[in-house]
């Protein structure tokens, strides 16, 4: 048998003496194997380069028989999914209608606002609108709601669409305060029964607005731990009845339980038990509603000895109420009688509140999204969820630096330990390109070094956790390796390098995600 050959059987048989794999079969537990080409068909990138996906791209535009919505294609070229998600709201409103479809909102010009008027994490992209959508009547605002939702989640990535004008949620009934609620695809359905249903929620003209109970999708706004920023979820959440007050109890009810159930976030205390009055809303000079809550002298300590910091835990409200309750511009929140008027956080800038208002824009920085990486536990790969810059979601060098910090002290504690060598850096990814559903990473002369120092032990995690995240996150089904612009084909004696790697599930137990 030949080197080649020699080093494939290797790889596909070591994992018998890999601890920690009981319960899974002796088939699953083995790692996939190279793909070895005949000779190397790819040169190796010296730079990062795009990898979003370019092509056709569909649109949904209200019919004009307002029955539903109707398709149209259109081309994007973009640089990665903030971009898609903005090149594609930006096409859907710039399309001039035909024979079978209405421009999206018919005579009243649509444009975006403010600085980052699309916004994508965690599976869910939030659109905010100019005050212009807000000339619609209410049934056509929702319509066109619903075809920019629908469009959005054409995105892979997309699952859910939140929709803003100038800053705000807008109420769906006479009196403003019927919430919207986070939204889903809605190809091939009938427009006037979707907003009938949504009529249905009303509170009817007269009647207490506290007594109207309301279920719906919401999307929830946690405190990432360690003040690394903010991440959100979408819930079924339900409410007693619809007045301001009510809605924001939900909310933090439905804010403390998302937080406790994300890994290590047990501790985190009911944000309800430390309100010392039930929400105030009141109006803006310059226009929308506040909402105060507060909060008890102790809560920061409470907050913080929970996993949290203030200052994420403020934002995080601040996101959560400003998306949800129509007409909420700006949260105050307040330690004992005192407003909360800076936010301070080792991990972003110091947000000054004046006056203690807080309003979206300010912490916007604070909303991160979330890569999946892979670590170590009792011998095979663990997955864990690592906070990386929104913008930077799908990046694969962003997720290979978020590989390379190891994993945290909470994760320590329950026995996950890093897979890359501890002395590897950013510096050591020389050049990451795609080449169809192939990602070519290049990596540095002192990365092959690390990897033959730490010998044959630790070869086929260092690999498979690098695979396993690329592939995760970018979508891609393979990976194929250089070092200094080379491959080669064996460093610590376990693995056939110079080939392609698949994604390996077999390897990996479902972890901490």
């Amino acid at each position: 048998m030949g080197r080649k050959g020699m080093c494939l059987l290797l790889a596909l048989c070591c994992l018998t003496v890999l601890p920690g794999c009981s319960g899974k079969r002796e088939e699953d537990r083995q790692p996939a194997p190279t793909l070895p080409p005949a000779e190397t068909r790819y040169i190796a990138p010296d730079q990062d380069e795009v990898i979003a996906e370019g092509g056709e791209y569909r649109i949904y535009l209200p019919g004009r028989d307002d029955l539903g919505l109707i398709s149209r294609s259109t081309n994007l070229d973009p640089a990665n999914l903030s971009d898609t998600a903005e090149m594609l709201v930006r096409s859907l409103i710039e399309f001039p209608g035909d024979e079978e479809t209405r421009k999206l909102g018919g005579n009243k010009a649509l444009d975006l606002y403010g600085d980052h008027p699309v916004e994508v994490s965690g599976g869910v992209c939030t659109v905010n609108l100019t005050s212009s959508a807000l000339q619609l009547s209410l049934r056509d605002y929702y319509k066109n709601c619903l075809a920019l939702a629908t469009t959005l989640c054409e995105v892979k990535e997309i699952n859910s669409v939140n929709i803003l004008t100038a800053d705000q949620s807008v109420g769906l009934d006479i009196t403003g305060n019927l919430p919207m609620g986070t939204l889903t695809a809605h190809p091939g359905e009938n427009l006037p029964v979707l907003w009938e249903q949504m009529e249905a929620k009303r509170t009817p003209l007269g009647e207490d607005l506290s007594k109207t109970p309301l279920s719906t999708l919401t999307t929830l706004y946690y405190p990432l731990a360690d003040g690394r920023g903010i991440a959100c979820a979408t819930r079924l959440v339900s409410f007693e009845g619809q007045t301001p007050q009510q809605l924001a109890m939900g909310l933090i009810n439905a804010v403390s339980s998302v937080r406790k159930s994300t890994t290590g976030g047990q501790g985190f205390p009911e944000l309800s038990e430390l309100l010392l009055h039930d929400p105030v809303t009141s109006e803006l000079e310059e226009g929308g509603r506040l909402i105060t809550l507060s909060l008890a002298e102790d809560a920061e300590e409470r907050i913080t000895a929970g996993g949290a910091d203030l200052a994420c835990t403020v934002a995080a409200l601040t996101y959560t109420l400003t998306t949800f309750i129509p007409g909420i511009a700006a949260v105050c929140v307040r330690i004992g009688d005192k407003p909360i008027t800076e936010l301070h956080t080792r991990h972003f800038e110091t947000v000054t509140a004046l006056g203690g208002l807080v309003k979206r824009s300010a912490v916007s920085s604070f909303l991160m999204g979330s890569t999946t990486v892979y670590f170590a536990r009792n011998g095979i790969l663990c997955e864990c969820e690592r906070p990386v810059e929104r913008q930077l979601a799908d990046n694969p060098r962003a997720q290979l630096c978020a590989l390379m910090e190891g994993p945290d002290g909470r994760e320590q504690a329950e026995g996950i330990v890093a897979t890359l060598p501890e002395n590897v850096r950013e510096d050591d990814i020389l050049g990451i390109r795609a080449e169809g559903d192939t990602l070519l990473v290049n990596l540095s002369e002192g990365f092959r070094s690390e990897i033959q120092e730490l010998g044959p032990d630790t070869e086929i995690l260092i690999c498979y956790s690098m695979v396993n995240t690329l592939c995760r996150n970018t979508g891609l089904k393979r990976v194929c390796f250089f070092f200094e612009g080379k491959q080669v084909e064996t460093i610590a004696g376990m693995i056939y390098w110079a080939g392609e790697f698949l994604y390996n599930t077999g390897l990996a137990e479902k972890g901490l995600g």
